[in-house]
């Protein structure tokens, strides 16, 4: 009996400890290919680039119209106007895209207040004084994906080329090539994303994301 429940013992510590491996290797960092990695360097480079320290999509409604706001002002300047407003403000821009940029990078994109943010917010339109010193915080480069089900994934990252004048094609730039480049990182940060296809960049939706 002794060496009945011995045994039993051992085949359950044999099992746990099977259950474990396959845990580690289910969670472990993907291997990449570089299309992968362009597409998540990408996708993230919208965040870092307005220089956000988090943001999350269950988050409040300011965090999340300030940075549909932002994005919009690095990717789509066209979108401004300027004049001579009110108390100073010379730029502004129509509430009228804000909900649809949450929408496509937020995994949960609920309906958003407009009204909360940081600007002056006024008859459907965001106002702010325009100085010239917006400058692109940095893009993104990805070094591992880490599944965790459920097309979930836990992506870690550097920024590089914080105030430099970068276009996409960095995306698909190795780690040697971007520190050659823009030296050493002025940021790194997580975030937990969502993606049907790591491949293609329009899957991607942003569930948690912070830097340092």
């Amino acid at each position: 009996m002794r060496r009945l429940r011995a045994f039993i013992s051992i085949i359950m510590v044999l099992a746990v400890s099977a259950a474990h491996a396959a845990a580690a290797s289910t969670y472990s960092p993907l291997n990449a290919t570089a299309q992968q990695l362009a597409a998540a360097n990408l996708f993230i480079s919208n965040f870092t680039e307005t220089g956000i320290d988090s943001l999350d999509a269950y988050g409040d409604d300011m965090e999340l119209v300030d940075f549909a706001h932002d994005h919009l002002w690095f990717n789509d300047y066209d979108s401004f106007e300027y004049g001579d407003y009110f108390g100073g403000n010379n730029c502004r821009v129509s509430d009228g895209r804000i909900q649809e940029i949450i929408d496509k990078y937020m995994y949960y994109p609920r309906q958003v207040d407009l009204s909360q943010t940081r600007f002056d917010y006024v008859d459907g339109y965001y106002y702010h004084e325009e100085t010239g010193g917006w400058i692109s915080d940095g893009f993104a480069h990805v070094i591992s994906i880490c599944p965790i089900g459920d097309d979930m994934y836990f992506v870690s990252f550097m920024v590089f080329g914080g105030g430099y004048a970068w276009d996409n094609s960095v995306m698909d730039d190795t780690l040697e090539q971007v520190e050659a480049s823009y030296g050493h990182p002025n940021g790194y940060g997580s975030a937990l994303i969502y993606a049907s296809d790591l491949s293609d960049r329009s899957t991607y939706r942003m569930i948690s994301y912070a830097r340092v």
